[in-house]
């Protein structure tokens, strides 16, 4: 009886492709719910004066709630047109590349927003 290919190598990892669909509600994720609260974050220790978007500076200094529903607008919208486009898009070539540069690069954003939160808070 032959043993299938991954018992011999017990500590192998196999990955999948990530598909359209987990792509693009990773950005969704990262990009509205991530971004928004890690901006918030950030916002609440070392103020809104150090937020590089001047947007996103004066609705964190008018009204903070404002930041989330613009965030999540904009990422929502972005998500539907990207489901609705998906004929579109994988024919690209390396979108899948693309779109995973794009999360990847969310994922840094929000680190960036909590180590700043974190750093003026310790402060």
């Amino acid at each position: 009886m032959s043993r299938p290919d991954h018992a011999s190598h017990p500590f192998s990892v196999r990955f999948e492709k990530p598909s359209y669909v987990e792509l693009v509600f990773s950005l969704v994720l990262v990009w509205g719910f991530g971004d928004a609260l890690s901006t918030l974050f950030a916002a609440q220790f070392a103020g809104p004066g150090l937020e590089a978007n001047p947007w996103i500076r004066v609705l964190l200094i008018h009204e903070p709630l404002l930041v989330i529903a613009l965030k999540m607008a904009v990422v929502l919208y972005v998500g539907v047109v990207l489901l609705e486009c998906r004929d579109v898009v994988e024919r690209v070539p390396l979108w899948r590349a693309w779109l995973l540069s794009v999360v990847v690069l969310g994922a840094v954003v929000v680190l960036g927003n909590t180590y700043v939160g974190l750093a003026a808070a310790a402060a």
